[in-house]
């Protein structure tokens, strides 16, 4: 998320607009403010039960123009209920950008489910407009906090990463096919089952195969002691974080980017792989499914091992279909724009009359 709010904030400013962005201390620290022409303000956090607590965050909006366009960015618990209760202060009115509805998971999680009924389904409701990634994601987020379809508008991502130019091809030569996955490591993204189809796949198929997974989280230690458990010592790696140019290079060596997650709101990942002409194997869900379409940027498999497993073997070992898949991610990846986007969401911000 914090990817995307740096790309739209950036050409939002490159459209005229006076931003500034108020963000918790925590988090990604690869992102600099000082890289940008406009302010952003990293606010000292209390970090408990991976939820930034800002004390210095209502102050802060209490001081803001009343004509300023608040554009908030749900992804956690806190500052989402400060700006609806400053809204209801102020009688201002603001943007609810969802990019994730995240599941439960981790000990706290049980405490997930009331707060999403109690505390975020009002100020979802209370937003003069919420923005969601995919077609999809208008339906989920409508169902589940009652908000009216008409309220609710789909607004696309984009990446920066910089696009090869050519399409992937497949040569006998390689000793082996490079998989990739990129994500934080939590329950969400369904390590084990993407573990289980390396796996299968290496007991049903000829070709070799490595996967690097690059990201951290939570589950890091469960993920390792599954690599151990299923013998794929020599086959996966955990790399950690990658940004910037590491993380391009990443995806400019797969040749094949693996996705297992059990709910995603869009998968900025895929583009990012679509900009290098990787092909995708995800699994198939709702929103994955407005991005990937399956046979043209890549395969879509039931959730089950040998599924995944087939689904990897199917790309890897046609290189004709294999050629054409990267070269329609190029194409797809060249029609996404952030400048467009930040075009749109202007459209939006005066559709709604959200400043006051």
């Amino acid at each position: 998320m914090e990817k995307v709010v740096q790309s739209l904030a950036r050409h939002q400013h490159q459209l005229g607009m006076q931003v500034r962005v108020l963000t918790s201390d925590h988090g990604r620290t690869d992102l600099p403010e000082e890289d940008e022409s406009f302010p952003v303000s990293r606010l000292k956090s209390i970090y408990i039960a991976h939820t930034p607590i800002i004390p210095s965050l209502l102050p802060r909006l209490l001081g803001l123009d009343r004509r300023t366009i608040i554009h908030l960015h749900v992804s956690c618990a806190y500052i989402p209920e400060i700006v609806w209760l400053y809204a209801k202060l102020r009688g201002h009115r603001y943007v609810a950008h969802v990019h994730l509805d995240v599941p439960p998971s981790g000990r706290a999680g049980s405490l997930l489910v009331p707060y999403k009924r109690f505390l975020l389904r009002p100020v979802l409701r209370a937003a003069e407009v919420v923005l969601v990634p995919t077609p999809d994601y208008r339906e989920i987020i409508s169902g589940r906090y009652q908000i009216p379809p008409d309220r609710i508008v789909v607004m696309g991502n984009a990446t920066e990463h910089r696009i090869a130019p050519r399409p992937k091809t497949l040569t006998g030569e390689a000793a082996e096919r490079r998989l990739l996955f990129v994500g934080r490591l939590a329950a969400q993204k369904n390590i084990p089952l993407m573990l289980e189809a390396v796996a299968a796949y290496a007991a049903k198929y000829d070709r070799a195969i490595t996967l690097s997974i690059v990201g951290d989280g939570e589950l890091r230690s469960a993920a390792r002691s599954q690599i151990d458990r299923l013998a794929l010592q020599d086959i996966v790696t955990l790399r950690g974080p990658l940004h910037g140019e590491g993380l391009e290079s990443a995806y400019a060596e797969a040749d094949l980017l693996l996705l297992t997650s059990t709910d995603e709101s869009y998968g900025l990942v895929f583009i990012e792989a679509m900009t290098k002409g990787v092909p995708i194997v995800s699994v198939n869900i709702p929103a994955v499914r407005n991005v990937v379409v399956s046979g043209v940027n890549g395969l879509l498999a039931e959730p089950a091992a040998e599924a995944v497993a087939d689904a990897i073997h199917a790309l890897l070992a046609d290189g004709a279909f294999y050629a054409e898949v990267s070269g329609n991610n190029l194409a797809k990846a060249r029609s996404l724009d952030w400048g467009a986007i930040a075009s749109d969401l202007a459209a939006v911000y005066d559709r709604f009359h959200i400043s006051s």
